[in-house]
């Protein structure tokens, strides 16, 4: 049994709270506000994020960092990208000096174009292996025990042995990789590329875009990886290929629901003022632009959802422009 502390109880922590639990470690689960750590101990549920789903009583729900880190073999630190970097600095002075930090944030820094890992290692100083956790794990799915595979990289692979040896079970599969930074741009474009999946649904489109879409994006995701020093193998995988086949399909993603709400003629604006969830790829878009442009690499796809979501395009006309594109080779 490993004393397992995570950092944010948002559905995607809540739900490797539970997962932790069931499979018999000591769970710390932290949360923001002390009302919210209140009303989780009080349900035993996560009614903003993951309703109906049960924290068992094992898991000790606190807005203390201190007792959440308190002696902790395993740190998984999982916020929204925006509130990383705060979040990172808090953590630094409590963390055990070599204890392993597994992030699951699933974004870049908008102004420094930083990278999750990069953040936190920064903020720890190189204090401690510092890795993530991806692929297509729905929190939804994740909490009620429903079989998912994952993938966990760290360029440290003895690193990554312990953290799957914590993390795996009978029905949360999980995979190592050295990768970190092909994991982590699979992470972060995925969500851009949902928004986009999402607009093809809105515009009443059907399997045969939706295929093709995605299709497309793992080329582009390929490309931008490969560019920036990681491999064509992770695009291929869980972290690249799995999550984002499930992040452009499932209702249960928040970036294809609001592409979709985009395909309909919502603006962003409006869809941001009904939602108290994070949409990452809103923030992604940005960041994924400004690094195309400083490596020179073609992603006519993620620069088409920029447009549509800053330079004012409508999602038909992208649609419109990306099918009008050369005619070329695949």
């Amino acid at each position: 049994m490993a004393r397992v502390a995570v950092i944010n109880a948002g559905g995607w922590g809540t739900a490797l709270g539970i997962s932790l639990a069931t499979s018999g470690h000591d769970t710390r689960l932290w949360a923001r506000r002390e009302e919210q750590a209140l009303d989780l101990r009080a349900h035993r549920q996560n009614r903003a994020y993951l309703p109906g789903v049960a924290i068992p009583d094992s898991v000790t729900i606190t807005s203390e960092l201190e007792q959440a880190l308190d002696r902790a073999d395993l740190v998984l630190v999982v916020p929204v990208s925006r509130f990383l970097p705060d979040l990172a600095t808090q953590l630094a002075p409590l963390i055990r000096p070599g204890t392993p930090v597994i992030h699951g944030t699933k974004g870049l820094d908008a102004s420094t174009l930083q990278r999750p890992s990069e953040i936190m290692t920064q903020s720890l100083q190189g204090a401690c292996p510092v890795g993530m956790l991806s692929g297509p794990t729905h929190a939804e799915e994740v909490g009620r025990g429903i079989p998912t595979a994952a993938v966990l990289a760290c360029e440290d692979p003895e690193v990554a042995a312990v953290g799957q040896a914590i993390l795996n079970s009978e029905r949360f599969r999980v995979y190592t990789n050295t990768d970190l930074l092909g994991v982590e741009m699979c992470a972060a474009l995925k969500n851009v590329y949902a928004i986009a999946a999402g607009g093809i649904d809105g515009l009443g489109y059907g399997d045969n875009a939706k295929a093709a879409l995605i299709t497309r994006c793992i080329a582009e995701l390929n490309r931008l990886v490969v560019a920036m020093g990681g491999k064509a193998s992770t695009v291929a995988g869980l972290a690249g290929l799995g999550d984002l086949v499930a992040t452009c399909t499932s209702r249960h993603s928040r970036n294809r629901r609001a592409g979709e709400q985009l395909g309909h003629g919502v603006s962003m604006q409006e869809i941001l003022m009904t939602t108290d969830q994070a949409v990452e790829g809103l923030f992604a878009a940005r960041a994924v632009k400004l690094l195309t442009e400083r490596l020179g690499v073609e992603m006519p796809v993620a620069e088409e959802v920029h447009a549509v979501l800053y330079l004012g395009k409508s999602p038909r006309e992208v649609i419109n422009q990306l099918m009008a594109r050369a005619a070329t080779q695949e």
